[in-house]
């Protein structure tokens, strides 16, 4: 590691054990990153989409091979993997080790050489045993890894997907000496960019790389319903504690509401998938928390917009634009703009037990018709020229 990037890594570690220091920084760090995203606005604003055509997939019907390069397992298995899993013959891209995902050393140059290299010796591999991948689908940026391996891909004759469910505030990054940390790094080396953020697909276009919207989903063989499992919690959150996050958790205790609160931080702990499906389950409402890091009015969707109203419970969380186009507000979902509105529209759930299970009933039939994996995927393929 780099002298500099040591001393960097140190003051942040640092940094976060004083509190009045880690206040100051997290109130920077928004307005930074709010900042940071309005330049892309403005700077895009006025750069004309170069429309570049989708990429074109003929497999005279057969199943894609697809390697797919993850970041956070417990994430991708809580319905991506799956839904890959049942729609092509899919490969993992796994470290020399067997770890999953990308390489994680902290030295940005390391973890970019070693995941690169680990990608060209599967994909080696893949070649002499006759199993060239159809679509490398990467969730990645360009801090994570060098994209010349996708090249090597591209040149194999795979299509590159990347996909980026932070592109508001990771589109572009930090400038390194490789270039845009973010991924805007990658342009240039795919194919064909998916992101969660509707106005990101103008930014991917205008910089001439084929872009489709493609919101996160959830899985209803795994987040679902338990007959016989009782409420247990009145409201339920999971996510680590910090900021806007603890914040309203304890506004809402102090209202007199009880709040199950897992995730780093909280008493609670962090909790493995399948724990998580059954609180969800026992809540009468799931609380999401919508914001950007440790920014107050920035948005973007989260799993848990899904995985929420799949599970059967109703769901309350920021109002965030984006979920106006995916939910009914008010009858699928609920939604509040500050701590105090949490506390009232929380209130007012708990209170009508018909309300809140109409909501919930409304939810998950939203869920299962238009936001599960199978539909992303399904969507997407057929726009790729496959068969479904």
């Amino acid at each position: 590691m780099k002298p500099l990037a040591e001393w960097a890594i140190r003051a942040k570690d640092a940094l976060r054990a004083v509190p009045v220091a880690n206040t100051v920084n997290a109130a920077w760090r928004a307005r930074t990153t709010v900042a940071g995203y309005r330049r892309l606005e403005r700077h895009y604003a006025g750069r004309p989409a170069l429309s570049p055509p989708l990429p074109g997939l003929d497999l005279g019907g057969q199943r894609p091979r697809i390697l797919f390069i993850g970041t956070d397992e417990a994430q991708d298995r809580s319905g991506f993997i799956q839904a890959l899993e049942r729609r092509s013959d899919l490969v993992l891209f796994t470290r020399a080790d067997g770890a999953y995902g990308h390489n994680d050393a902290r030295a940005p140059e390391v973890r970019r050489a070693a995941s690169r290299d680990r990608l060209l010796e599967l994909l080696s591999g893949m070649e002499a045993a006759g199993r060239r991948p159809d679509i490398v689908l990467a969730q990645s940026w360009a801090t994570l890894i060098d994209p010349s391996a996708f090249d090597a891909a591209r040149r194999m004759g795979a299509c590159v997907v990347n996909l980026s469910l932070d592109d508001r505030h990771q589109f572009r990054g930090r400038r390194e000496p490789f270039g845009w940390s973010g991924t805007l790094g990658l342009v240039g080396h795919i194919d064909l960019a998916l992101t969660a953020a509707p106005e990101c697909v103008h930014w991917y276009q205008a910089e001439g790389c084929p872009a489709l919207y493609f919101p996160e989903a959830s899985d209803p063989d795994i987040f679902h319903p338990i007959p016989g499992l009782p409420k247990l919690h009145d409201i339920s959150f999971v996510g680590g504690c910090y900021g806007i996050r603890e914040r309203t958790v304890r506004a809402l205790r102090r209202a007199g509401m009880r709040v199950a609160a897992f995730g780093s931080g909280w008493e609670g702990g962090r909790i493995d998938n399948d724990a998580m499906i059954r609180l969800f389950v026992q809540s009468k409402v799931i609380l999401g928390i919508g914001t950007i890091g440790h920014c107050t009015g920035f948005h973007a969707l989260k799993l848990r917009d899904f995985d929420a109203p799949m599970s059967g419970s109703a769901y309350l969380t920021h109002d965030n634009p984006d979920l106006a186009g995916l939910y009914e507000i008010g009858r699928e979902i609920a939604t509040y703009r500050d701590a105090d509105e949490c506390v009232e529209r929380a209130r007012a759930l708990l209170a009508d037990d018909e309300r809140r299970e109409e909501m919930a009933r409304a939810g998950r039939a939203r869920a299962l018709r238009d936001h599960t994996w199978d539909h992303r995927f399904g969507d997407l393929f057929r726009r790729l020229g496959l068969v479904a």
